[in-house]
């Protein structure tokens, strides 16, 4: 079975994945200034911007990846094809990072701290991930921490794998129902039983109740790609969506309700042509990836020389994060893209 996807050309997906990165980074301006994050505090604690930009970037994940799956010519390619989207940029940025701690580190010699020979190969590791390096990051306001993104990596890995198990099954209604049922699973545990099996997910660094919400939206995503959202994709419907999402802050449901709406919200939105969201994304490049595992570290050295607020904090790591991204996306990961069908 071929599946074809909507054209990134002729849609808005780059520029929801960019925009949902970005979200990132204004969330996480607040707690690394020390503050509150505000849609945590709108919501009362119902949801964050980063919590949020995360679920949907799994829900596009779920989407785009089941596609790549059905579409790979063997399981090894579809592996391979993974391999190359989250490795080679994650390589240089942890090469990037060994460079640049020892310029904010304080202490005696860095080069005598076990954690810093550590830190490469647990990050790369995606489900040993380590957070700090003795003496670095110290007296932030949100100390030690060096890039508090890369904790998501290890539960997207694991549902490329996951996700790998569907490969073999070729018949469409067999592969919706499955789809549907594990939906259905991970919805019911995330939502009663969150602590189920944490005994076992521990052991791989993972917690359960975020395994069980993120495959939640993955498969959600995954759900929609059977579906043609041409006839029921109006401003109505979508304004609808928006309104009901408003009002399950307001009764306390949101968490009951946003694993239903917020996947249909993201891919019809996604499924639209606006052409000057589209060229913004054709002119800097898929740098969605770079800007979310670089954002952070970013942040923490703007925040290590200068005492900014959030509001500030934002405005100059963003533009500076895309610098970086963009050098991510033209320099690395476009180049490794044609390799992808080596395997």
């Amino acid at each position: 079975m071929n599946i074809s996807p909507q054209s990134h050309r002729n849609s808005n997906f780059d520029f929801l994945r960019l925009f949902f990165a970005s979200l990132v980074i204004v969330s996480h301006s607040f707690p690394l200034t020390g503050k509150e994050e505000i849609l945590d505090l709108i919501t009362n604690k119902q949801e964050s911007f980063g919590s949020l930009a995360v679920s949907c970037f799994f829900i596009l994940s779920g989407y785009f990846i089941f596609i790549s799956l059905k579409n790979s010519k063997t399981i090894e390619n579809y592996l391979w094809k993974r391999f190359l989207r989250l490795f080679p940029a994650l390589i240089v940025l942890v090469v990037f990072t060994l460079l640049v701690i020892p310029l904010v580190y304080h202490g005696s010699n860095i080069f005598t701290e076990s954690s810093y020979y550590s830190y490469g190969p647990n990050v790369l590791s995606l489900y040993k991930v380590q957070y700090y390096i003795n003496g670095v990051f110290e007296h932030n306001p949100y100390p030690r921490a060096i890039n508090g993104s890369l904790w998501s990596l290890s539960y997207e890995f694991t549902l490329y794998l996951v996700l790998a198990f569907l490969f073999f099954l070729r018949q469409r209604k067999l592969l919706f129902y499955l789809i549907l049922a594990v939906f259905v699973i991970s919805y019911f545990f995330f939502q009663f039983h969150p602590g189920f099996l944490s005994a076992y997910t521990s052991k791989i660094f993972l917690d359960s109740g975020q395994l069980y919400k993120l495959t939640m939206y993955f498969f959600a995503g995954s759900l929609l790609s059977f579906i043609n959202f041409g006839k029921i994709n109006t401003l109505f419907i979508r304004i609808l969506l928006v309104i009901t999402l408003v009002l399950s802050f307001y009764f306390h449901v949101y968490k009951f309700v946003a694993p239903i709406i917020s996947p249909l919200l993201v891919m019809m939105i996604g499924s639209l042509y606006t052409p000057w969201i589209s060229k913004i994304s054709q002119k800097l490049g898929d740098i969605s990836y770079g800007v979310y595992i670089y954002g952070f570290l970013l942040q923490q050295l703007l925040m290590e020389y200068f005492d900014l607020n959030a509001f500030l904090l934002t405005s100059i790591s963003l533009p500076l994060t895309y610098i970086f991204a963009y050098l991510s996306w033209h320099l690395v990961e476009k180049k490794m893209q044609k390799y992808k069908n080596l395997i």
